[in-house]
């Protein structure tokens, strides 16, 4: 940090291969997207698609940054609400697209046959199906399965456009295997719907993503891979023989969270009615999502068990803080809080960590996903974080 006097993000490749190889050891039979959105520094897409990964993109921007990574037209998955004519015709011949609503079926085909194409989509659908065992949800997200059987004559009707697969995503960050084991079996039964009611040539299934990590050590068991290996086992044996087709799981955060820190430094140190604070260079323009938890706890009793709202918030004690050169023999209570000018700038409260002085750093664990990203690094105008990616060779890439 002394070399380059800014708050800087680092991923490490080992944790991101350590990942990569749980996927591809337990589930062989499947596909795997990596998700654009949870985070873009271009190092990370090249590893993910070294390792035959492709991309689930939610932004034209997310297909040419997948382009560029040197994947083609059948890895990159185009998916999103909300797509309009310009960001279709720039995406059309790169992506598979995934269409959100009947409407932009329609648009698609119209604009598929205004350049004389023939092309093939896939559809999202917002299937019945509760991931909590509670009641569905209304979604912005897809088409509800329940309209599909009422809209067989218009979809027949598209006459540039066949739709030969289905999207399918609830929730992020399942931890238990039977649920996802569930959900997994649904979208199959729901396959099987399509192919043999509706008449679409099934070529691929993307099963959305969901797969968590462990946020909370007090709190969350991680999600029982093998157990989920081996169900799915099961469930592929037992529709192998009705649907052939790509089968495909979005990674989310899985490979990249827990590769990924943020270091920033201790800039002053001061007391306030009882209370010491550490003021370091970038909090909530730096790393958002620390920011968020203690702004939600300001409005919700202590003992709440507060919903988790993706990706901007997991659980209260998601993260890890870190001072490493701090007096170990002398530990203390402090609130970490930014330099922006205003109050919710606060990183954590009442945290206990060792004694530190002004110019010490802070490291903040589970960084890798939804963070450089996500958070507000053009408010009041400071400097930008900076990017490093460790490969496993020792060379560094930065941004």
């Amino acid at each position: 940090m002394d070399q380059y006097d800014r708050s800087f993000y680092i991923y490490d490749e080992s944790i991101i291969s350590r990942q990569v190889k749980i996927l591809l050891d337990n589930f062989p039979q499947f596909e795997f997207l990596y998700s654009v959105k949870t985070n873009p520094f271009a190092p990370i897409i090249h590893f993910a698609a070294l390792k035959g990964f492709g991309t689930d993109a939610a932004s034209v921007e997310e297909v040419i940054i997948s382009q560029k990574a040197g994947l083609s037209y059948e890895k990159i998955f185009y998916s999103t609400p909300g797509k309009t004519r310009r960001d279709i015709e720039k995406t059309i011949d790169k992506a598979i697209i995934v269409a959100d609503s009947y409407n932009e079926l329609l648009l698609l085909n119209d604009i598929a046959e205004q350049k004389n194409m023939n092309i093939k989509v896939g559809l999202r659908i917002n299937i019945d199906f509760a991931m909590d065992s509670g009641s569905c949800l209304s979604s912005k997200f897809g088409v509800d399965e329940n309209t599909l059987v009422k809209q067989k004559d218009f979809l027949n009707s598209l006459s540039n456009i066949k739709i030969v697969g289905i999207h399918v995503h609830l929730r992020s960050q399942v931890l238990d295997h039977s649920r996802l084991y569930q959900y997994y079996e649904r979208i199959f039964e729901l396959a099987l719907f399509c192919k043999e009611i509706l008449g679409w040539e099934m070529e691929f299934i993307n099963f959305g993503g969901g797969l968590g990590i462990v946020y909370s050590l007090a709190n969350d068991a991680p999600l029982d891979v093998e157990k989920l290996s081996n169900e799915c086992e099961g469930l592929i044996r037992r529709f192998k023989d009705k649907i052939n087709a790509r089968l495909i799981i979005e990674t989310g955060r899985f490979i990249i969270c827990e590769a990924g820190q943020y270091v920033t430094r201790i800039v002053d140190i001061k007391e306030s009615m009882g209370i010491k604070y550490l003021i370091v260079e970038k909090g909530l323009n730096g790393f958002l999502r620390p920011s968020i938890a203690e702004l939600l706890m300001d409005y919700i009793p202590e003992d709440s068990n507060l919903k988790a709202s993706e990706p901007l918030f997991t659980v209260k004690d998601a993260f890890e803080f870190m001072i490493p050169e701090g007096e170990r023999s002398v530990f203390e209570k402090v609130t970490i809080v930014g330099s922006l000018c205003t109050a919710t700038d606060i990183m954590v409260k009442d945290v206990v960590l060792p004694k530190a002085h002004i110019g010490d750093i802070v490291i903040v664990s589970k960084a890798g996903s939804y963070s450089y990203s996500l958070s507000p690094i053009l408010f009041s105008s400071h400097s930008l974080p900076f990017q490093f990616y460790l490969k496993t060779d020792g060379e560094i890439c930065m941004k």
